[in-house]
């Protein structure tokens, strides 16, 4: 796994309004620090690797053609003018992966990285994520019927492999998220229904700034309050850790289409800060 820099580029740690850099910043701090905490023989075996674009980030696994493990995260922060995007295709092409998002933060290059996209081929996806933010306010305490507990060393795998089901994806992703248990910064939290882990979530607190991902819970618990109650929890904790802001995303619902997640969020008192596109290959 190839990490060449970690760094904030022009990031507010001060504020409690966040702007759009601050707010792409932490996601890309979150990630990076996700991929370095990847054990080694796991990194090796799905072809792990991160690559610092001078404020976008690259990360790709190259035996996963999935686009949650293939993205380019911040095109167009700090000094990038579109030469991310271009690095990002050549990787993406030449380790054949078909399934690579390309995201370009909103602002005042969003438009000429969006021209630079469709010169490379890329297609604008119909689905745009989501961004949310909120303050330092107290969230609002959903109730559960499941018990939302911190996870502790020895219960990682049991988390991991939750919260893997509840995404639908293999068990042998489970290493890697089980990884982040204990880590500095990182704070996972588990969904149990009589005893039984069925669901989890994660944060990443640091510099004044949390971020909320990787929550999922299992079909067979879903609609009894759990992903509420897990982001009550992240965000009391993160208050208690000195979180100034919160961030997290999800994808927008098309026509037609529930969106539990989407409301789950704005119940916790997120509101949206913008809509940003995805490009694929």
């Amino acid at each position: 796994m190839k990490l060449i820099r970690s760094q904030a580029y022009g990031v507010s740690t001060s504020v409690t309004t966040p702007s759009t850099d601050d707010l792409e910043q932490i996601e890309i701090d979150a990630w990076r620090d996700y991929c370095a905490a990847a054990p080694p023989d796991f990194a090796a075996a799905v072809g792990l690797e991160t690559a610092e674009l001078d404020g976008p980030l690259l990360a790709m696994c190259k035996r996963i053609d999935h686009y949650q493990f293939n993205r380019l995260m911040g095109g167009g922060l700090a000094g990038d003018e579109g030469g991310s995007l271009a690095i990002a295709v050549e990787r993406f092409r030449g380790a054949g992966l078909k399934n690579g998002y390309l995201q370009i933060a909103p602002g005042g290059r969003a438009r000429a990285l969006e021209a630079k996209a469709r010169a490379l081929g890329l297609k604008p996806l119909e689905r745009v994520w989501v961004k949310f933010s909120r303050g330092a306010a107290p969230a609002p305490q959903p109730s559960t019927s499941l018990e939302i507990a911190a996870v502790k060393p020895a219960e990682a795998m049991d988390f991991a492999r939750a919260v893997t089901a509840g995404f639908g994806m293999p068990q042998t992703l489970a290493p890697w998220l089980a990884a982040i248990v204990g880590r500095t910064g990182w704070h996972a939290y588990v969904a149990r229904d009589a005893g039984k882990a069925v669901g989890g979530a994660a944060m990443y607190v640091h510099q004044g700034r949390a971020w909320l991902g990787i929550g999922a819970v299992q079909e067979t618990a879903r609609r009894r309050g759990g992903q509420g109650a897990l982001l009550a929890r992240r965000i009391a904790d993160g208050l208690a850790q000195g979180a100034r802001w919160f961030a997290t995303e999800t994808g927008k619902s098309l026509a037609s289409e529930p969106h539990p997640s989407f409301s789950n969020i704005q119940r916790a008192d997120f509101a949206i800060a913008y809509e940003r596109a995805n490009w694929t290959l």
